[in-house]
């Protein structure tokens, strides 16, 4: 998958560059919300202190971990407790403000390629009734809309002719992940007006693609259904990359009267899917229902290995890919028992209804079908297909409404 790329010295000088612009230029800060009543989710701000802009906003939970990857600058720490909830801070709301935070820049981290997150030092955020916000803090979903381009990609409409999703963006993510988050940054995209009281399926797609790998499988699924893009660089580390969606999605739940989630992945798209379940906040866990994979690589790929072994310089993706990485393990001890209930598709031909083979042109079978994901799966589906054609077989179009209606045991569907 990787191998014959990474001979391009065009791409290598590409990742190089914006490897050593991450490593001169950016840094994360990673805080803790402690203190107040507890009884309330905590909304959290990170503001540009020249600019006055915001640069990262979070609603969580207290005692859960904050990452925000950020460009230099000077920033203060805002957050309070949302007692009544509706995202702007009242005084008697127990309240924080930091104005000198601790920011691990890379510039001053010995990372030797990647920075190992969970080893990061941590800003402590106490909330008390003694602190006044001196400034009306509103933190709203239409302020902020008016007033910062950070959630101009959360929920905002698109059709598939997206330019986000074009081939010169699937590069950009690919061997330029900074420069793809600087200027399009995560999104959560949908193909019509966003409508919480409609069922969701959050559509997770792999490496080197973008959302349009759905489009046919979106023609096939209910209109009572409401299909939501995740769109992000391919090359950006999973653990990041999981933990970002993890927060999209609990921005929607706190936000949004949301009945239920259904996620839906294709290919690598499972890695991260599986990393946001892991890390997911218990109010996103409890909204999920199920989860489909479509020609995941749960063992990962031999050929991450190889990148990070002979590369001139390692994209963060492939530390997370490589067989046997921590990533891998710990996804792969996810327990699904109290769900989201599991369907996983394997394929395994190099052509539709072509022959056996080990693999799907792509992926290995092997690596597919991991003892930890497929003893977990509610139901395994055999597909005799490639890797990307899967994704417009007939008998995924039609399996996947079928589990959807249900999704309590496996579906059979005539002729497939």
């Amino acid at each position: 998958m990787l191998a014959p790329i990474l001979l391009s010295a065009c791409v290598i000088k590409d990742l190089n560059q914006d490897m050593n612009r991450l490593e001169s230029n950016y840094g994360f800060f990673k805080g803790q919300v402690n203190g107040g009543n507890g009884e309330a989710n905590v909304v959290f701000a990170l503001i540009d202190r020249d600019t006055g802009e915001i640069e990262a906003v979070r609603t969580v939970s207290h005692g859960e971990v904050i990452y925000v990857l950020l460009p230099q600058g000077d920033y203060f720490v805002v957050a309070f407790e949302d007692t009544n909830g509706d995202f702007v801070f009242q005084p008697g709301e127990p309240a924080s403000r930091i104005d000198d935070p601790l920011i691990s820049w890379f510039a001053s981290l010995d990372i030797d390629d990647r920075v190992d997150i969970p080893s990061l030092p941590v800003q402590e955020i106490e909330l008390s009734t003694d602190n006044v916000l001196a400034d009306a803090l509103d933190l709203s979903l239409e302020n902020l809309g008016s007033t910062t381009n950070k959630t101009a990609n959360f929920l905002r409409v698109v059709t598939w002719d997206e330019p986000n999703f074009s081939p010169e963006k699937i590069q950009l993510g690919m061997w330029q992940p900074g420069e793809f988050l600087k200027e399009i940054g995560f999104g959560l995209y949908v193909l019509e007006e966003f409508d919480p009281t409609k069922n969701l399926i959050v559509a997770v797609h792999g490496i080197s693609d973008t959302p349009k790998v759905f489009r046919e499988l979106a023609a096939a699924i209910p209109d009572d259904y409401q299909l939501l893009l995740f769109h992000y660089p391919s090359a950006s580390s999973l653990e990041y990359t999981s933990y970002a969606l993890s927060e999209i999605l609990d921005e929607l739940v706190q936000r949004h009267d949301v009945a239920q989630l259904d996620v839906i992945a294709h290919s690598m798209g499972g890695l991260v899917s599986k990393g946001m379940i892991y890390q997911a906040s218990p109010a996103v866990r409890e909204k999920m229902r199920l989860f489909i994979s479509i020609a995941s690589p749960f063992g990962g790929h031999a050929a991450a290995s190889q990148g990070i072994k002979w590369a001139p310089v390692v994209a963060p993706v492939w530390w997370a890919m490589a067989p046997g990485s921590p990533y891998l393990e710990t996804i792969g001890s996810l327990d699904l028992a109290n769900g989201p209930r599991h369907h996983l598709f394997y394929t395994y031909a190099h052509e539709r209804g072509g022959e056996r083979h080990e693999d799907d042109t792509v992926v290995s079978v092997e690596s597919q079908l991991t003892e930890s994901a497929r003893s977990r799966a509610t139901a395994v589906y055999p597909m005799a297909d490639s890797h990307v054609s899967v994704m417009s077989n007939e008998c995924t179009l039609r399996m996947v409404p079928a589990i959807l209606a249900d999704g309590t045991a496996a579906v059979t569907v005539p002729d497939c």
